[in-house]
């Protein structure tokens, strides 16, 4: 069972990487998402000198591919025009059972009785959410976040594997790997002078960048890797169903953005789930 220290820390990141998605809608407001990513990225690259290389460079580049540019290429190309912040923020969060099977199939991690309950209770409220999405995505827009979700569910399984291992240190490090792919296929693919359209960033668009690049990289990630370090990925993951909660306040308070009275129903449904899963065998007695 998770220590109240822990549980504190993943409060910390459910509320991070849900606020994130708001900042990121609003920064892609002003940047297409491929330009987005290498910026996000390139802006922590000068930190790896204050930091050891943590691990090898498989894992530097497994963490960097999945978790850094596969999960965000994916995410932000469906935000720009395709998905509302809060349906993306719940949608994304499919990561937790892809991690959990992922990681019953490569690890042979066991799950409890009462943590499947839980986890599926919570998965019950998410799909609840995507049921009453409406027109809130495309079916482009869902393809994209899915993929993202199974980048981020892989990427969880690398930091599983990475015990002792210093993971502000290794997000730092594998913020070298996205930014000249991404810069690259933003020249082509969204316009050759991506220079200017940095230029022309207002000073609101620049926030948002250092809020999801800080936030969200510095803080969640080093966070929710520590957390996946010490223990299994079925106690860490469903925190993670909490951010849609977040995500959906969070932006129907600055977007705009509705929330409906089935989806603060759904919202509870998931928060019920997390605690059955995570908080509920902390005061159960085995027989």
């Amino acid at each position: 069972m998770m220590p109240a220290r822990d549980i504190l820390l993943a409060m910390v990141v459910i509320f991070v990487w849900g606020t994130n998605f708001t900042a990121m809608k609003l920064a892609l407001e002003e940047l297409p998402p491929l330009l987005f990513v290498g910026l996000r990225f390139a802006i922590l690259i000068p930190l790896i000198l204050v930091f050891k290389r943590p691990a090898s460079w498989l894992a530097i580049i497994g963490v960097g591919a999945l978790l850094n540019m596969g999960q965000f290429a994916f995410l932000f190309s469906a935000m720009r025009a395709d998905a509302t912040a809060g349906l993306a923020s719940l949608l994304l969060q499919s990561q937790a059972p892809l991690t959990i099977l992922l990681a019953a199939l490569v690890y042979g991690e066991r799950i409890t009785i009462l943590q499947a309950t839980g986890i599926a209770l919570a998965c019950a409220g998410v799909a609840g959410f995507a049921v009453i999405g409406g027109g809130n995505i495309t079916a482009w827009g869902l393809t994209l976040v899915l993929c993202g979700a199974l980048s981020w569910a892989c990427g969880n399984l690398i930091l599983r594997r990475l015990p002792g291992v210093n993971m502000l240190a290794l997000f730092v490090w594998a913020s070298l790997i996205p930014p000249l792919p991404m810069l690259g296929l933003s020249a082509v693919v969204e316009g050759p002078n991506p220079l200017a359209t940095l230029t022309s960033l207002s000073s609101a668009g620049w926030g948002a960048v250092l809020y999801v690049t800080i936030a969200s990289t510095i803080i969640g990630y080093s966070i929710w890797g520590a957390l996946l370090s010490r223990h299994p990925a079925a106690q860490v993951t469903p925190f993670a169903l909490g951010i849609p909660v977040i995500g959906i306040a969070t932006a129907a308070v600055i977007l705009g953005e509705r929330i409906s009275g089935a989806e603060a129903l759904f919202g509870v449904v998931i928060l019920c789930g997390i605690g059955l899963a995570v908080l509920a065998p902390r005061f159960i007695r085995p027989r």
